[in-house]
Protein backbone atom coordinates (compact mmCIF):
# COMPACT_ATOMS: atom_id res chain seq x y z
CA UNK A 1 0.00 0.00 0.00
CA UNK A 2 2.87 2.39 0.69
CA UNK A 3 4.12 2.41 -2.92
CA UNK A 4 0.81 3.64 -4.49
CA UNK A 5 0.41 6.26 -1.76
CA UNK A 6 3.94 7.53 -2.37
CA UNK A 7 3.37 7.58 -6.14
CA UNK A 8 0.11 9.49 -5.75
CA UNK A 9 1.82 12.00 -3.48
CA UNK A 10 4.58 12.55 -6.06
CA UNK A 11 2.04 12.97 -8.87
CA UNK A 12 0.08 15.45 -6.77
CA UNK A 13 3.20 17.49 -6.05
CA UNK A 14 4.20 17.44 -9.71
CA UNK A 15 0.79 18.58 -10.92
CA UNK A 16 0.66 21.35 -8.31
CA UNK A 17 4.15 22.53 -9.26
CA UNK A 18 3.22 22.63 -12.94
CA UNK A 19 0.00 24.56 -12.28
CA UNK A 20 1.82 27.11 -10.09
CA UNK A 21 4.56 27.52 -12.69
CA UNK A 22 2.09 28.04 -15.54
CA UNK A 23 0.01 30.57 -13.57
CA UNK A 24 3.17 32.50 -12.62
CA UNK A 25 4.31 32.51 -16.26
CA UNK A 26 0.96 33.89 -17.45
CA UNK A 27 1.24 36.68 -14.87
CA UNK A 28 4.92 37.44 -15.51
CA UNK A 29 4.71 40.14 -18.19
CA UNK A 30 1.57 41.78 -16.68
CA UNK A 31 3.39 41.87 -13.34
CA UNK A 32 6.48 43.56 -14.79
CA UNK A 33 4.47 46.09 -16.83
CA UNK A 34 2.01 46.65 -13.98
CA UNK A 35 4.82 47.28 -11.50
CA UNK A 36 6.36 49.83 -13.89
CA UNK A 37 2.99 51.53 -14.35
CA UNK A 38 2.26 51.56 -10.64
CA UNK A 39 5.68 53.00 -9.85
CA UNK A 40 6.18 55.41 -12.75
CA UNK A 41 2.74 56.42 -14.02
CA UNK A 42 0.38 55.97 -11.07
CA UNK A 43 2.67 57.56 -8.47
CA UNK A 44 2.33 61.31 -9.04
CA UNK A 45 5.63 62.41 -7.49
CA UNK A 46 7.68 59.74 -9.27
CA UNK A 47 6.01 60.51 -12.58
CA UNK A 48 6.75 64.23 -12.23
CA UNK A 49 10.34 63.47 -11.18
CA UNK A 50 10.66 61.27 -14.29
CA UNK A 51 9.33 63.72 -16.89
CA UNK A 52 10.38 67.05 -15.33
CA UNK A 53 13.96 66.89 -16.76
CA UNK A 54 12.55 66.42 -20.27
CA UNK A 55 11.96 70.15 -20.64
CA UNK A 56 15.73 70.69 -20.52
CA UNK A 57 16.29 68.54 -23.63
CA UNK A 58 16.72 70.59 -26.86
CA UNK A 59 14.56 68.28 -28.99
CA UNK A 60 11.67 68.57 -26.53
CA UNK A 61 12.00 72.36 -26.38
CA UNK A 62 12.12 72.52 -30.18
CA UNK A 63 9.04 70.32 -30.56
CA UNK A 64 7.06 72.33 -28.03
CA UNK A 65 8.14 75.65 -29.56
CA UNK A 66 7.26 74.56 -33.09
CA UNK A 67 3.89 73.08 -32.09
CA UNK A 68 2.88 76.13 -30.04
CA UNK A 69 4.11 78.62 -32.65
CA UNK A 70 2.20 76.80 -35.40
CA UNK A 71 -0.90 76.76 -33.20
CA UNK A 72 -0.68 80.47 -32.38
CA UNK A 73 0.14 81.73 -35.88
CA UNK A 74 -2.61 79.58 -37.39
CA UNK A 75 -5.18 81.04 -35.01
CA UNK A 76 -3.80 84.57 -35.28
CA UNK A 77 -3.65 84.51 -39.13
CA UNK A 78 -1.03 87.26 -39.17
CA UNK A 79 -1.00 87.62 -42.93
CA UNK A 80 -4.72 88.44 -43.08
CA UNK A 81 -4.38 90.90 -40.20
CA UNK A 82 -1.36 92.61 -41.79
CA UNK A 83 -3.11 92.83 -45.16
CA UNK A 84 -6.14 94.39 -43.47
CA UNK A 85 -3.94 96.89 -41.63
CA UNK A 86 -2.08 97.84 -44.81
CA UNK A 87 -5.37 98.23 -46.63
CA UNK A 88 -6.37 100.85 -44.06
CA UNK A 89 -3.00 102.61 -44.30
CA UNK A 90 -2.79 102.45 -48.11
CA UNK A 91 -6.33 103.02 -49.31
CA UNK A 92 -6.96 102.43 -52.98
CA UNK A 93 -3.52 100.84 -53.56
CA UNK A 94 -3.10 98.59 -56.58
CA UNK A 95 -2.25 95.34 -54.78
CA UNK A 96 0.67 96.76 -52.80
CA UNK A 97 -0.81 95.65 -49.48
CA UNK A 98 -1.08 92.10 -50.83
CA UNK A 99 2.56 92.14 -51.92
CA UNK A 100 3.85 93.48 -48.59
CA UNK A 101 1.63 91.47 -46.29
CA UNK A 102 3.38 88.10 -46.79
CA UNK A 103 6.95 89.18 -45.83
CA UNK A 104 5.68 91.34 -42.96
CA UNK A 105 3.55 88.47 -41.65
CA UNK A 106 6.54 86.13 -41.99
CA UNK A 107 8.62 88.51 -39.90
CA UNK A 108 5.91 88.72 -37.25
CA UNK A 109 5.58 84.93 -37.18
CA UNK A 110 9.35 84.67 -36.80
CA UNK A 111 9.21 87.12 -33.89
CA UNK A 112 6.47 85.06 -32.26
CA UNK A 113 8.49 81.88 -32.81
CA UNK A 114 11.58 83.44 -31.20
CA UNK A 115 9.58 84.63 -28.21
CA UNK A 116 7.94 81.22 -27.78
CA UNK A 117 11.32 79.46 -28.05
CA UNK A 118 12.82 81.80 -25.45
CA UNK A 119 9.88 81.26 -23.08
CA UNK A 120 9.89 77.46 -23.45
CA UNK A 121 13.59 77.41 -22.51
CA UNK A 122 13.04 79.61 -19.45
CA UNK A 123 12.80 78.64 -15.79
CA UNK A 124 9.33 80.17 -15.72
CA UNK A 125 8.05 77.67 -18.28
CA UNK A 126 9.83 74.81 -16.47
CA UNK A 127 7.50 75.51 -13.55
CA UNK A 128 4.54 75.53 -15.94
CA UNK A 129 5.79 72.21 -17.35
CA UNK A 130 5.93 70.58 -13.91
CA UNK A 131 2.45 71.83 -12.97
CA UNK A 132 1.08 70.74 -16.34
CA UNK A 133 2.53 67.22 -16.05
CA UNK A 134 1.32 66.86 -12.47
CA UNK A 135 -2.22 67.71 -13.60
CA UNK A 136 -1.84 65.42 -16.64
CA UNK A 137 -0.75 62.48 -14.48
CA UNK A 138 -3.64 62.88 -12.07
CA UNK A 139 -6.03 63.19 -15.00
CA UNK A 140 -4.55 60.05 -16.61
CA UNK A 141 -5.16 58.07 -13.42
CA UNK A 142 -8.77 59.27 -13.35
CA UNK A 143 -9.07 58.28 -17.01
CA UNK A 144 -7.86 54.76 -16.19
CA UNK A 145 -10.40 54.62 -13.38
CA UNK A 146 -13.19 55.42 -15.84
CA UNK A 147 -13.47 59.22 -15.75
CA UNK A 148 -13.01 61.14 -18.99
CA UNK A 149 -13.28 64.79 -18.00
CA UNK A 150 -9.64 65.75 -17.30
CA UNK A 151 -6.90 67.09 -19.52
CA UNK A 152 -6.00 63.50 -20.49
CA UNK A 153 -8.87 61.71 -22.20
CA UNK A 154 -9.56 58.54 -24.14
CA UNK A 155 -11.49 59.45 -27.31
CA UNK A 156 -12.21 56.20 -29.12
CA UNK A 157 -8.79 54.62 -29.71
CA UNK A 158 -7.04 58.00 -29.32
CA UNK A 159 -5.29 59.08 -26.14
CA UNK A 160 -5.42 62.88 -26.23
CA UNK A 161 -4.11 65.61 -23.96
CA UNK A 162 -5.54 69.12 -23.55
CA UNK A 163 -2.70 71.63 -24.03
CA UNK A 164 -4.81 74.75 -23.49
CA UNK A 165 -3.19 75.46 -20.10
CA UNK A 166 0.26 75.54 -21.69
CA UNK A 167 -1.05 77.62 -24.59
CA UNK A 168 -2.62 80.13 -22.22
CA UNK A 169 0.63 80.58 -20.30
CA UNK A 170 2.50 81.22 -23.56
CA UNK A 171 -0.29 83.50 -24.76
CA UNK A 172 0.09 85.60 -21.59
CA UNK A 173 3.86 85.76 -22.08
CA UNK A 174 3.47 86.98 -25.67
CA UNK A 175 1.08 89.74 -24.58
CA UNK A 176 3.50 90.79 -21.83
CA UNK A 177 6.30 90.80 -24.43
CA UNK A 178 4.48 93.30 -26.65
CA UNK A 179 2.53 91.03 -29.02
CA UNK A 180 -0.82 92.44 -27.96
CA UNK A 181 -2.68 90.71 -30.78
CA UNK A 182 -1.98 87.39 -29.05
CA UNK A 183 -4.59 88.33 -26.45
CA UNK A 184 -7.26 87.76 -29.09
CA UNK A 185 -6.13 84.25 -30.04
CA UNK A 186 -9.07 81.83 -29.61
CA UNK A 187 -8.50 78.34 -28.22
CA UNK A 188 -11.20 76.27 -29.95
CA UNK A 189 -11.94 72.82 -28.59
CA UNK A 190 -11.01 71.15 -31.89
CA UNK A 191 -7.37 72.25 -31.80
CA UNK A 192 -6.48 72.28 -28.13
CA UNK A 193 -6.27 68.47 -27.98
CA UNK A 194 -3.10 66.71 -29.11
CA UNK A 195 -3.22 62.99 -29.89
CA UNK A 196 -0.32 61.26 -28.16
CA UNK A 197 -1.27 57.64 -28.94
CA UNK A 198 -3.68 55.71 -31.15
CA UNK A 199 -4.25 52.05 -30.37
CA UNK A 200 -7.14 49.82 -29.23
CA UNK A 201 -4.86 48.51 -26.46
CA UNK A 202 -5.64 51.67 -24.46
CA UNK A 203 -9.22 50.58 -23.80
CA UNK A 204 -7.92 47.17 -22.74
CA UNK A 205 -5.37 48.85 -20.45
CA UNK A 206 -8.18 50.81 -18.80
CA UNK A 207 -10.19 47.61 -18.24
CA UNK A 208 -7.11 45.81 -16.88
CA UNK A 209 -6.31 48.66 -14.50
CA UNK A 210 -9.87 48.80 -13.17
CA UNK A 211 -9.67 45.08 -12.33
CA UNK A 212 -6.03 44.68 -11.28
CA UNK A 213 -5.13 48.20 -10.11
CA UNK A 214 -5.38 47.44 -6.37
CA UNK A 215 -2.91 44.52 -6.62
CA UNK A 216 -0.40 45.91 -9.12
CA UNK A 217 2.14 46.73 -6.42
CA UNK A 218 1.93 43.17 -5.01
CA UNK A 219 1.75 41.25 -8.30
CA UNK A 220 5.56 40.83 -8.76
CA UNK A 221 5.84 39.43 -5.22
CA UNK A 222 2.96 37.03 -5.92
CA UNK A 223 4.63 35.83 -9.11
CA UNK A 224 7.94 35.33 -7.28
CA UNK A 225 6.19 33.30 -4.56
CA UNK A 226 4.40 31.14 -7.13
CA UNK A 227 7.69 30.34 -8.87
CA UNK A 228 9.36 29.63 -5.52
CA UNK A 229 6.60 27.22 -4.49
CA UNK A 230 6.79 25.51 -7.88
CA UNK A 231 10.53 24.95 -7.39
CA UNK A 232 10.10 23.70 -3.81
CA UNK A 233 7.35 21.25 -4.82
CA UNK A 234 9.14 20.04 -7.93
CA UNK A 235 10.82 16.64 -7.86
CA UNK A 236 13.43 17.92 -10.31
CA UNK A 237 14.28 21.33 -8.95
CA UNK A 238 17.38 21.93 -11.05
CA UNK A 239 15.38 21.38 -14.25
CA UNK A 240 12.63 23.67 -12.97
CA UNK A 241 15.19 26.41 -12.27
CA UNK A 242 16.61 26.05 -15.80
CA UNK A 243 13.09 26.20 -17.25
CA UNK A 244 12.35 29.31 -15.21
CA UNK A 245 15.50 30.92 -16.58
CA UNK A 246 14.47 30.12 -20.14
CA UNK A 247 10.97 31.56 -19.51
CA UNK A 248 12.43 34.76 -18.06
CA UNK A 249 14.78 35.26 -21.01
CA UNK A 250 12.03 34.58 -23.59
CA UNK A 251 9.43 36.77 -21.85
CA UNK A 252 11.78 39.72 -21.44
CA UNK A 253 12.95 39.51 -25.06
CA UNK A 254 9.28 39.67 -26.10
CA UNK A 255 8.69 42.62 -23.77
CA UNK A 256 11.73 44.56 -25.00
CA UNK A 257 10.75 43.93 -28.62
CA UNK A 258 7.26 45.20 -27.78
CA UNK A 259 8.67 48.39 -26.29
CA UNK A 260 10.85 49.00 -29.34
CA UNK A 261 7.95 48.27 -31.71
CA UNK A 262 5.69 50.59 -29.73
CA UNK A 263 8.11 53.46 -30.19
CA UNK A 264 8.13 52.85 -33.93
CA UNK A 265 4.33 52.89 -34.06
CA UNK A 266 4.08 56.14 -32.07
CA UNK A 267 6.81 57.76 -34.18
CA UNK A 268 4.98 56.84 -37.37
CA UNK A 269 1.68 58.18 -36.03
CA UNK A 270 3.29 61.51 -35.12
CA UNK A 271 5.62 61.71 -38.13
CA UNK A 272 3.72 64.64 -39.67
CA UNK A 273 3.56 66.63 -36.44
CA UNK A 274 6.19 68.71 -34.61
CA UNK A 275 6.21 66.08 -31.86
CA UNK A 276 7.99 63.49 -34.05
CA UNK A 277 11.47 64.73 -33.05
CA UNK A 278 10.64 64.48 -29.34
CA UNK A 279 9.10 60.99 -29.37
CA UNK A 280 12.42 59.28 -28.69
CA UNK A 281 13.17 61.44 -25.64
CA UNK A 282 9.65 61.08 -24.23
CA UNK A 283 9.38 57.36 -24.89
CA UNK A 284 12.67 56.19 -23.45
CA UNK A 285 12.54 58.57 -20.49
CA UNK A 286 9.08 57.37 -19.51
CA UNK A 287 9.90 53.68 -20.12
CA UNK A 288 13.43 53.77 -18.74
CA UNK A 289 12.44 51.96 -15.52
CA UNK A 290 10.52 49.30 -17.47
CA UNK A 291 13.41 48.68 -19.87
CA UNK A 292 15.94 48.49 -17.00
CA UNK A 293 13.69 46.02 -15.18
CA UNK A 294 13.23 43.86 -18.28
CA UNK A 295 16.99 43.78 -18.85
CA UNK A 296 17.47 42.86 -15.19
CA UNK A 297 15.03 39.93 -15.47
CA UNK A 298 16.75 38.81 -18.65
CA UNK A 299 20.07 38.77 -16.80
CA UNK A 300 18.40 36.91 -13.92
CA UNK A 301 17.14 34.33 -16.40
CA UNK A 302 20.67 33.70 -17.63
CA UNK A 303 21.92 33.39 -14.05
CA UNK A 304 19.16 30.87 -13.26
CA UNK A 305 19.97 28.81 -16.35
CA UNK A 306 23.61 28.57 -15.28
CA UNK A 307 22.68 27.89 -11.63
CA UNK A 308 20.13 25.23 -12.60
CA UNK A 309 22.62 23.51 -14.86
CA UNK A 310 25.32 23.63 -12.18
CA UNK A 311 22.97 22.00 -9.64
CA UNK A 312 21.68 19.42 -12.12
CA UNK A 313 22.40 15.74 -12.61
CA UNK A 314 24.20 15.93 -15.94
CA UNK A 315 27.73 14.56 -16.13
CA UNK A 316 29.15 17.97 -17.04
CA UNK A 317 27.48 19.59 -14.02
CA UNK A 318 28.77 16.84 -11.68
CA UNK A 319 32.27 17.24 -13.11
CA UNK A 320 32.18 21.02 -12.56
CA UNK A 321 30.80 20.70 -9.02
CA UNK A 322 33.35 18.09 -8.12
CA UNK A 323 36.29 20.20 -9.25
CA UNK A 324 35.02 23.34 -7.52
CA UNK A 325 34.20 21.66 -4.20
CA UNK A 326 37.52 19.82 -4.13
CA UNK A 327 39.31 23.07 -4.94
CA UNK A 328 37.52 24.86 -2.10
CA UNK A 329 38.32 22.01 0.26
CA UNK A 330 42.00 22.22 -0.69
CA UNK A 331 41.90 25.99 -0.26
CA UNK A 332 40.44 25.65 3.22
CA UNK A 333 43.14 23.14 4.22
CA UNK A 334 40.59 20.46 5.15
CA UNK A 335 41.01 18.06 2.29
CA UNK A 336 41.72 14.84 4.23
CA UNK A 337 38.82 12.37 4.33
CA UNK A 338 37.04 12.27 7.65
CA UNK A 339 38.28 15.69 8.71
CA UNK A 340 35.43 17.83 10.07
CA UNK A 341 34.90 21.45 9.16
CA UNK A 342 33.34 24.29 11.09
CA UNK A 343 30.06 23.70 9.24
CA UNK A 344 28.74 20.11 9.27
CA UNK A 345 27.84 18.53 5.94
CA UNK A 346 24.22 18.02 7.06
CA UNK A 347 23.74 21.78 7.45
CA UNK A 348 24.99 22.67 3.95
CA UNK A 349 21.62 22.34 2.13
CA UNK A 350 19.92 24.55 4.70
CA UNK A 351 22.65 27.19 4.57
CA UNK A 352 22.62 27.21 0.79
CA UNK A 353 18.84 27.59 0.85
CA UNK A 354 19.20 30.50 3.26
CA UNK A 355 21.69 32.13 0.87
CA UNK A 356 19.24 31.80 -2.02
CA UNK A 357 16.46 33.24 0.15
CA UNK A 358 18.64 36.22 1.09
CA UNK A 359 19.28 36.87 -2.60
CA UNK A 360 15.56 36.67 -3.40
CA UNK A 361 14.67 39.09 -0.61
CA UNK A 362 17.33 41.57 -1.76
CA UNK A 363 16.00 41.43 -5.32
CA UNK A 364 12.40 41.95 -4.21
CA UNK A 365 13.32 44.85 -1.93
CA UNK A 366 15.72 46.54 -4.35
CA UNK A 367 14.62 50.04 -5.25
CA UNK A 368 15.67 49.70 -8.90
CA UNK A 369 15.69 46.28 -10.54
CA UNK A 370 18.39 46.26 -13.20
CA UNK A 371 21.25 44.21 -14.62
CA UNK A 372 23.67 45.61 -12.04
CA UNK A 373 21.27 44.71 -9.21
CA UNK A 374 21.02 41.13 -10.46
CA UNK A 375 24.78 40.81 -10.92
CA UNK A 376 25.80 42.10 -7.51
CA UNK A 377 23.07 40.05 -5.80
CA UNK A 378 24.19 36.93 -7.67
CA UNK A 379 27.79 37.66 -6.71
CA UNK A 380 26.74 38.04 -3.07
CA UNK A 381 24.87 34.72 -3.07
CA UNK A 382 27.80 32.98 -4.79
CA UNK A 383 30.15 34.50 -2.22
CA UNK A 384 28.00 33.29 0.69
CA UNK A 385 27.89 29.77 -0.73
CA UNK A 386 31.65 29.82 -1.30
CA UNK A 387 32.28 30.88 2.32
CA UNK A 388 29.92 28.15 3.55
CA UNK A 389 31.78 25.55 1.48
CA UNK A 390 35.13 26.80 2.75
CA UNK A 391 33.93 26.38 6.34
CA UNK A 392 32.61 22.89 5.65
CA UNK A 393 34.57 19.68 5.74
CA UNK A 394 35.84 17.99 2.58
CA UNK A 395 33.06 17.13 0.16
CA UNK A 396 31.97 13.54 -0.04
CA UNK A 397 32.15 12.01 -3.45
CA UNK A 398 28.86 12.24 -5.27
CA UNK A 399 27.35 8.83 -5.88
CA UNK A 400 25.73 8.23 -9.23
CA UNK A 401 22.08 9.06 -8.78
CA UNK A 402 19.81 6.80 -10.84
CA UNK A 403 17.09 8.59 -12.70
CA UNK A 404 13.55 8.01 -11.53
CA UNK A 405 11.79 5.42 -13.73
CA UNK A 406 9.04 7.88 -14.70
CA UNK A 407 11.31 10.88 -15.26
CA UNK A 408 12.35 11.57 -18.88
CA UNK A 409 15.66 13.26 -19.61
CA UNK A 410 13.99 16.16 -21.44
CA UNK A 411 13.55 19.34 -19.39
CA UNK A 412 10.50 19.15 -17.19
CA UNK A 413 8.88 21.39 -14.64
CA UNK A 414 8.17 18.79 -12.01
Amino acid sequence: MSQPVTTERHVGRSVTAIVLFVVATLLLIPAVVGHWGNRTVIDTDRYVDTVAPLIDQPEVQAALSTAVTDQITAQLDTEAQVQKLLGNVLPGDSGLSGILSAPIASGINGLIGNLVTKFVASEQFAQVWVAFNRAAQQSAVRMLEGSNDGIVQLQGDNLVIDVSVALQSIQTYLVDSGVSAAANIPLPSTTRYVTIANTPVLAQARSFYQVAGPVLSFLPILVALLYLLAIVLSRYRARTVVTLGVVLVAAMVVLLLGVSTGEGVITQQLSTTPWAAAVDAFWWTLLNYLVAGAQGFLALGIVLIVAGWFAGRTSSARWARGHITRGLADLSGRSRPGQQGVVPQAALPWLRGASYLIGLVLLVLSGTFSVSTVLWTSALVAGLITVIQLLAGPAHSEPALPAAPSAPEAPALA
